[in-house]
């Protein structure tokens, strides 16, 4: 029998329907979901629907459970929260009383399923770590086991040893000696890699596992959070910068022109007694609308210098320009990812077709004396900068929420190269926040560190960072930027921001 096992689809009616029509393709024999079909999107009756009908076996995740009532929303980010508020208004009685009763484990002849850990299901305790998997492999006895919640697909395996690693999604065939703990990864609410909704099918007989990553249809499931009135989530926003593609050409004119308007039926009159509103003459309605649009562009400029400026050093430059005029989505570090895991958005190895890097947003003092350009060298995505002369500059990265997850300490490294002539400083900074009761986040601390180089062979300065920043109980969010005032050229290398495994102190 050939299983498709699936989880966390999260309300996510495009990605749902993407994966239906791939099991269906694949003609999967049984359909289990590991939990959390409702929770953080924007169709959670549509995608219950679709669940009850077609799913064999559907097992309660944490978001089911706090959407029925059984479960306190105490722990989940705000985001989270709203979410489950909004879904439990619009689901009937029928549709709750159907989510507090599904299981929280589900067996077959070889293999179990949960959608959080084994040890305690009722807790849903995420199994993100290789020593996460051991609880569960204590407590289930079947060598193949299916968990869902951390949205992190992958394998966790133990062998000989007795110590699990974990392994990132590949098709594989289970070996004699060895237990799994398998992930298939998340249907709606993918937050790692390049964010494709992900599930696996198991063969019984094959004794094989295979991993399915799918793109879906971004744009519709960002138009209905939209119509649904909820806000963006961050990996959405990123996976459509990843799906961009590149302008070629100029728009094309290939259509016929539509039928003249006059060819329609005039307009009822209205009654006599009524008298028709008047109407402003086209020369009119073209002047109101370029004045309506110059001051809202006037507004966001505004706005975005001052949202740019806010939480900035007092010694930070003081920047003539900002671009992007808006801050960008924040980024998610849950689920808490492998020590190496850079939070930080990739630096791109291309300009956007509007000559903009695309993820970050940034500064220039005088951009008649400054220019910068993006590449590759020794193999890693490198941002150039050249100043003609001593002017400021100032690139950021989106604010980190670290709800989720159990960081306690990150590990800040970056490398920089300057020119011969380079004359200045250059700062790497890490900004930490707390949120306030109005969900605000207020600047609590800055990390800041002065990258400085030594005079190599090459005729060229380099110099590194690798810092251990640790962070207090109360820190939320974080964000990562550098300050630069100089002359000369400098090339900053990807910097990395990653899990340090610290202790709050």
């Amino acid at each position: 029998m050939r299983y498709a096992i699936v989880s966390d689809l999260h309300a996510n009616l495009p990605a749902w329907q993407t994966v239906l029509t791939d099991i269906a393709d694949l003609k999967a024999d049984k359909i289990i979901c590991l939990g959390d079909v409702v929770g953080y999107g924007p169709n959670p009756a549509e995608v219950l629907e679709s669940v009850y009908r077609v799913v064999d076996v559907t097992l309660q995740g944490n978001h089911d459970a706090a959407v029925s009532g059984i479960l306190s929303t105490a722990t989940f980010s705000a985001r989270a929260a709203s979410a489950v508020a909004s879904h439990k208004e619009r689901l009937t009685t029928a549709a709750l009383e159907w989510l507090m009763q599904l299981p929280l484990t589900h067996a077959e002849s070889d293999f179990n399923c949960a959608h959080g850990d084994f040890s305690s299901p009722p807790d849903f305790h995420y199994i993100v770590e290789p020593k996460d998997a051991l609880p569960s492999l204590q407590t289930a006895s079947e060598q193949l086991l299916f968990v869902g919640h951390s949205h992190l697909p992958g394998i966790y395996v133990i062998g000989a040893s007795g110590i699990p690693h974990f392994v990132h999604p590949c098709d594989f065939e289970l070996e004699e000696g060895k237990r799994y703990i398998v992930n298939p990864g998340s249907v709606g609410y993918p937050r790692v890699g390049d964010c494709r909704s992900s599930y696996c099918l198991y063969d019984d007989a094959a004794h094989a596992i295979t991993f399915r990553q799918l793109p879906f249809d971004s744009a519709g499931y960002r138009q209905a959070m939209q119509g649904a009135g909820l806000d963006d989530d961050p990996w959405i926003a990123e996976k459509e910068r990843q799906q961009h593609l590149r302008t070629l050409r100029e728009k094309p004119a290939f259509a016929k022109p539509r039928p003249s308007v006059q060819a329609c039926p005039p307009p009822r009159e209205l009654p006599s007694n009524r008298s028709a509103p008047q109407r402003a003459s086209p020369p009119k309605i073209r002047l109101m609308h370029a004045g309506l649009m110059a001051t809202a562009c006037v507004l966001m400029i505004v706005a975005g210098v001052a949202a740019f400026r806010a939480g900035r050093t007092t010694v930070s430059p003081e920047l003539a320009i900002v671009v992007p005029p808006f801050d960008l989505p924040s980024r998610a570090a849950y689920p808490l990812t492998p020590p190496d895991k850079n939070l930080l958005p990739p630096l791109p190895t291309d300009l956007n077709p509007e000559g903009r890097l695309e993820g970050w947003r940034y500064a220039f003092e005088d951009r008649s004396k400054q220019t910068f350009s993006v590449g590759l060298r020794d193999g890693a995505t490198t941002l150039r900068i050249t100043n003609l002369g001593t002017c400021k500059v100032q690139l950021e990265s989106p604010l980190i929420n670290l709800a989720g997850t159990d960081i306690n300490a990150v590990r800040l490294r970056g490398k920089i190269r300057k020119s011969e002539a380079f004359s200045g400083t250059a700062f790497y900074q890490l900004i930490l926040y707390t949120t306030e009761k109005d969900g605000q986040q207020t600047q609590a601390k800055i990390e800041s560190f002065e990258v400085r180089g030594s005079r190599r062979k090459d005729a060229t300065l380099s110099a590194a960072v690798n810092r251990k920043i640790t962070l207090s109980k109360k820190t939320t969010h974080v964000r990562f930027r550098i300050e630069a005032a100089f002359a000369g050229i400098l090339e900053i290398s990807q910097p990395s921001l990653s899990d340090d495994k610290g202790v709050r102190p």
